[in-house]
């Protein structure tokens, strides 16, 4: 009985196309994000916001969960970037409709002189953005 199956080393080209592919469509994500967003995330969380980095990561691991249930379901690349995409939109959508409906949530985030405020927003933000990741990801699951 061998403990390595070597042969299975055959698949590792199409992983290696898998992961780069949903490497590049969960960059693309957290750069829109980035770029969409009204606070400057990478610097808040250089001087230190725990909030903004809490945050972060909810957005980072929520853009990932859809990318990561298509590449569980299908042997195809170039639905990981189609799929993808789709959960980098509904991300957007949400951060649009928490600007127009919550508008004070994102200020929230970088308020200095309310820190226990900042976390809520984050929680609440991120509890936001890993539900919308999660559905999509179920959705996706096909």
């Amino acid at each position: 009985m061998d403990l390595i199956n070597l042969d299975s080393l055959a698949n590792l080209p199409a992983y290696l196309v898998f992961l780069t592919t949903g490497f590049i469509v969960w960059l693309v994500g957290i750069t829109v994000y980035l770029w969409i967003t009204p606070i400057r995330e990478l610097e808040e969380i250089r001087k230190g916001n725990i909030a903004v980095a809490i945050h972060f990561l909810a957005v980072s691991m929520a853009l990932a969960l859809p990318i990561q249930s298509v590449g569980h379901s299908t042997f195809n690349p170039g639905d990981m970037i189609l799929w993808g995409g789709i959960g980098i939109l509904s991300q957007i959508l949400l951060h649009a409709v928490v600007r127009i409906f919550w508008k004070t949530l994102y200020a929230r985030l970088t308020d200095p002189a309310n820190e226990k405020g900042c976390i809520a927003a984050a929680l609440a933000l991120s509890a936001l953005s890993l539900v919308v990741g999660l559905l999509n990801a179920s959705a996706l699951s096909y």
